[in-house]
């Protein structure tokens, strides 16, 4: 069968998501034509150009006078952040030949502060900053024609936990914008060159279902028989309860969980699994038993059919952490499927990403690595893993040693003890750049409450070792806990700002704790002294649920003051300050 495995809009544009590579490599090894097309980039690319940012422009009102500036240096901007136009460093250094809208006068006004020294760039890495920050004014303009338009989402906060289908389809059926066209054009484009006749789309966050249903849309207006799959992490977290059959006027088929196996069934004809589909009117759920596709028997992402060369970083912040989501090129892999803990109380446990627990072996692992450097020419790796388990990781850097691999990669942990100092040198010797980890709050009796399996002293003693190794640290920060204080969570802040002042850590994020229907809160909220209210039962989006807690301060001043001090932790600034003084009137400085 002639398979097309599609990305909708919007993702990070700087590398592949993961999803098409992996499902098309396999649909491959079962003997069919699977190709791929990111139409996230493709549409970005459009905006970002000098033809699609004419149209904004008109679109806007803008006058010649006005827009001319932004016309004639986009297309060697976007160039440059492609890494195919360095000589246009220069230019971006020379003040004056970008134009300045709010987020690069910003910058300027930043260098004045506090000079560009104070993070040691480089002449290239201040060149990349102030161009992204010029694709972020033009981003923002462009939100003026379609509100629904952010950078590396889009209609995210329509799609999110949204009860019935009626609020999506309003948006389908609505007046549609540039992008809607847009994406329609370059939907047709790919139906044109590949003439599948069939069409898989994932959707892994909600940011990206809209998106995949304008594609669907297209398709099924155009390409009569066409059968339309949808799936993806965004589906498999809140589609779970699907009854609302309105969505399979745009698609045929709803998988969830992992797609092999899903995919494998439908491209064959054979009995679905794990699927729904509209029958008679009403949604039905197929399923067997099925076994799983093993980890370890699946083959190395094929990369084939998506440009690569087009692909762009963007750096935004100035932190060397936050900045690898966002910029350079990496080979995405997944060393096992889900957790190897998968007891967290305030993560889905009970879904398949999270608990069923099948890593791949160090030499399958090391033969994916060796395959993707050679088809992309690239050789840094982001794994993205739910968390990197600590015995996978040691024969996988023994391997890597043992092979002499030139890689550099990075990817999540937990700061747990099983983090031993001669396995995170190990891990640094064997080209770990960076990590990412959920600390979560710095009290040991909300640690336990959240059943996270690890204690503060375990935790720094990590942060110490992975910091004296080299390696960049982030924590994930949450507040809002059930039962959590104020002064658990000023203390869990002054941790925060001690670890940055010793430079342990190295960039964080605060997160609001969001109840959501597959987490072991949700299952036993007495537990956890909350209680959540009767609602009518969605037939749509379930994640997020509504409840019922007694704090002892307010969540959205609690979360204000926390994230203006983190940001200034990760710049450099306020260390020496009474975590106190940030609540709640000290503002910003930047």
């Amino acid at each position: 069968m002639k398979i097309l495995l599609i990305t909708p809009p919007l993702l990070h544009p700087n590398t592949p998501y993961a999803a098409t590579p992996l499902l098309t490599a396999w649909l491959k090894t079962l003997g069919h034509q699977a190709v791929q097309s990111d139409l996230s980039l493709q549409l970005l690319l459009k905006l970002f150009s000098r033809k699609g940012l004419s149209a904004v422009c008109a679109a806007l009102e803008i006058p010649p006078d006005a827009a001319e500036p932004y016309l004639k240096t986009i297309d060697p901007v976007l160039a440059f952040l492609q890494n195919r136009n360095p000589d246009a460093m220069e230019n971006i250094l020379d003040r004056g030949w970008l134009p300045e809208g709010e987020h690069l006068a910003r910058a300027y006004e930043m260098e004045e502060q506090l000079g560009w020294n104070f993070r040691e760039l480089d002449f290239m890495d201040r060149a990349r900053y102030l161009a992204s920050l010029y694709l972020d004014d033009i981003a923002d303009a462009a939100a003026g024609l379609d509100p629904n338009f952010e950078f590396s989402r889009y209609a995210e906060k329509i799609a999110a936990s949204v009860p019935d289908f009626a609020k999506i389809r309003n948006e389908l059926e609505g007046s549609p914008s540039v992008f809607f066209q847009w994406l329609e054009e370059l939907t047709d484009a790919a139906m044109v060159l590949h003439r599948p006749e069939m069409v898989v789309l994932t959707v892994p966050f909600p940011g990206c279902l809209l998106g995949a249903l304008i594609t669907a849309r297209r398709i099924k207006h155009t390409c009569a028989g066409v059968r339309i799959v949808l799936g993806g992490g965004y589906v498999n977290t809140e589609l779970r309860e699907l009854a609302d059959p309105g969505i399979f006027d745009y698609v045929d088929f709803i998988t969830l969980d992992s797609g092999f196996l899903p995919l494998r069934q439908l491209a064959a004809g054979g009995q679905p699994v794990r699927t729904f589909k509209r029958e008679n009117g009403a949604v039905i759920f197929q399923t067997s038993e099925m076994p799983e596709i093993p980890h370890a028997e699946l083959p190395p992402p094929d990369f084939q059919g998506l440009e690569l060369g087009d692909y762009f970083g963007v750096f935004e912040t100035l932190n060397p952490v936050t900045r690898l989501w966002s910029d350079e090129r990496w080979n995405k892999l997944v060393l096992a499927h889900g957790c190897c803990w998968s007891r967290c109380a305030f993560c889905d446990t009970s879904i398949d990403y999270i608990c069923r627990y099948d890593p791949a072996d160090p030499v399958s692992i090391c033969d994916w690595i060796v395959h993707v450097m050679n088809e992309t020419g690239f050789r840094g790796f982001h794994f993205v893993d739910e968390a990197l388990p600590p015995d996978l990781l040691d024969g996988l850097c023994d391997e890597i040693l043992h092979r002499k691999l030139d890689i550099e990669w990075w990817g999540n942990i937990r700061y747990e003890k099983r983090f031993s100092s001669d396995l995170i040198r190990k891990m640094a010797a064997a080209g770990c750049i960076a990590v990412t980890g959920g600390l979560e709050t710095g009290c040991d009796r909300t640690l336990k409450l959240m059943c996270k399996g690890i204690v503060m002293r375990h935790a720094i003693r990590v942060l110490t070792d992975l910091a004296d190794a080299g390696i960049l640290t982030h924590a994930y920060l949450m507040y809002g806990f059930p039962t959590q204080t104020a002064a658990e969570t000023f203390h869990t802040l002054e941790t925060v700002r001690d670890l940055f002042a010793q430079d342990i850590l190295h960039s964080a994020y605060w997160h609001r704790f969001a109840l959501t229907a597959h987490s072991g809160i949700s299952m036993n909220p007495e537990q956890y002294c909350i209680s959540v209210p009767e609602t009518a039962p969605a037939s749509f989006a379930l994640n997020e649920i509504p409840f019922d807690a007694s704090f002892d301060h307010d969540l959205d001043d609690m979360g204000e003051m926390l994230k203006r001090a983190t940001y200034n932790y990760m710049l450099g600034l306020g260390l020496e300050m009474p975590v106190d003084t940030w609540w709640p009137e000290q503002k910003i400085t930047f």
